[in-house]
């Protein structure tokens, strides 16, 4: 898996199994990154600056072509430069059937979670309790230069309510290439610094029903999620690998 710095130049796309139905109706774009407190005056449980994207809409056609492809035409040779979207139905914790992709190393589980649509977003630190919105992971704890060897994630939503999965389609290499002295900042507060600056930044907000799943690599590409608002709970499944399309 070794890779050149130009390699990390690819674009970032979304792949989808065109069988879960139209592109239009399970990703959506926005441009419009807000201070959660701010924007949501409930929202003090929330780290001071975090934002999460608000103002979602219908995708164009040029935006269609710059974002999404079929899971027909993902490779192996994608490595981590992709995400993507399928059907996942899991029969049990031991049965691990991740069809259309292998991990070329072993599969760690992760705690299962339960979330709730009356939150903006999901993901808690468990150090300091605050809630992230948008965030990079650091499971593997690599430096921006070594992001590329960290191992991505499956989750499953095992439902029986929607998550929304919110992704900013820039990796992390290209964002500390656009951020003063990033050397000498974790990847986080490059990922933080570069949405600071970044007038409109760009997010995709990817539509994941019940036994529907996402693989990606959330050490190189800001994200979060949430539960469909007012619904019931959604539990999720969550899976680290070296997942590459088999």
């Amino acid at each position: 898996m070794a890779r050149g710095t130009e390699a990390l130049k690819s674009s970032m796309k979304i792949y989808f199994d065109t069988r879960l139905g139209d592109v239009h109706d399970l990703i959506s774009f926005s441009e419009r990154l807000v201070a959660v407190q701010e924007f949501y005056p409930d929202a003090d449980d929330y780290r001071p600056n975090a934002r999460l994207p608000v103002d979602f809409r219908r995708m164009n056609e040029f935006e269609v072509g710059e974002y999404t492809a079929s899971l027909d035409d993902l490779s192996i040779e994608d490595e981590l430069d992709f995400v993507a979207i399928f059907h996942c139905d899991l029969k049990s914790g031991e049965a691990l059937d991740f069809s259309p992709f292998l991990s070329l190393s072993p599969v760690a589980e992760l705690d299962p979670s339960i979330d709730y649509g009356n939150r903006p977003s999901i993901t808690v630190d468990r150090v300091s309790g605050w809630r992230l919105g948008l965030h990079l992971d650091s499971w593997d704890g690599l430096d921006v230069s070594s992001r590329w060897k960290s191992r991505n994630r499956i989750v499953v939503n095992r439902g029986p309510a929607e998550r929304y999965l919110y992704i900013v389609p820039v990796p992390i290499e290209e964002m500390a290439e656009r951020v003063a002295s990033p050397e000498g900042l974790h990847p986080g507060e490059v990922a933080d610094t570069y949405i600071r600056n970044t007038p409109r930044t760009r997010c995709l907000r990817l539509l994941q029903p019940a036994n529907v799943a996402y693989v990606c690599c959330t050490e190189r590409l800001v994200h979060d999620a949430c539960v469909s608002p007012g619904s019931v709970r959604a539990e999720s499944r969550h899976y680290l690998g070296h997942f590459v399309k088999n």
